[in-house]
């Protein structure tokens, strides 16, 4: 009777606590629901794609023509925002060097952006057609730049990264949850951000990945309607709606090309 009482009062609880966010800071209920469902979903730090993210396929066939796109956006790769510029709270993780971390946006926390869309229009094709992409972008990191150790905070979603520009000399890899992966051109991965993990480019080059967030689709079935509500709760975010305002890349491509 007394486990009952303990068990209820930590729900009411919880639920208040919740209540509570909703009015402060909505998109803090994803913190919550990630506690939930790491007591519901046990995975490995890389899981498989073919098993969790099999439209993984239309992305890796493609990557020549989506490597090609880059090329081109590539031109003005100075102008492309740093990921701190775009998302404040990415300061932390990105500028602790004086090397870049840069991000062109496709689709920021289910959100497109259009006008990038237009400048690599057969990537953001692709994209387009599968659904439960919650982010897309090109990921671009410059020479001799480190990620620190850190934790995703939200679980509902699994990260994807394909290679497209690999250093050809030198380690570049990412470790998380203590297993390493060196990136391959045309190669591609999925894995559970929640884990601690860490980047290393210890090269002359720049390394881009196409990197998505995806709703996970392996959870209980009566919490993957919650898991998108969740997320889309982020839209009701200041800070959000602030790096969707600041993902489009304030240039033009075609007048810099000419």
């Amino acid at each position: 009777m007394i486990i009952l009482q303990v068990l209820g009062s930590i729900i009411v609880v919880f639920l208040l606590l919740n209540v509570v966010l909703y009015f402060i800071e909505p998109s803090l209920i994803a913190i919550s629901f990630s506690l939930i469902l790491r007591l519901f979903n046990k995975n490995p730090p890389i899981v498989d794609l073919d098993t969790h993210f099999k439209a993984h396929e239309l992305l890796r066939d493609n990557w020549e023509l989506i490597r090609d796109e880059l090329t081109e956006v590539m031109r003005v790769e100075k102008d492309i925002p740093k990921f701190h510029e775009v998302d404040k709270i990415q300061r932390f993780i990105n500028d602790g060097d004086k090397s870049a971390w840069r991000v062109f946006m496709f689709m920021a926390y289910g959100n497109w952006q259009e006008e990038n869309c237009a400048r690599a229009p057969k990537t953001a094709e692709l994209l387009k057609q599968i659904p439960g992409i919650t982010t897309a972008m090109f990921s671009i990191l410059g020479p001799h730049k480190h990620i620190p150790p850190h934790n995703g905070f939200y679980k509902g979603v699994y990260r994807y990264h394909l290679g497209l520009v690999i250093p050809k000399e030198g380690e570049c890899y990412i470790v998380n949850g203590g297993q390493r992966y060196d990136w391959k051109e045309g190669e591609d991965i999925l894995f559970d951000d929640t884990y601690k993990h860490a980047v290393w480019n210890k090269t002359e080059e720049t390394r881009v990945v196409l990197f998505c967030d995806i709703f996970r689709t392996d959870m209980p079935k009566v919490f993957q309607p919650i898991n998108r509500w969740v997320y889309g709760l982020r839209e009701k975010s200041k800070r959000l709606k602030s790096v969707i305002k600041n993902a489009e890349v304030q240039v033009d491509l075609e007048a810099r090309q000419g």
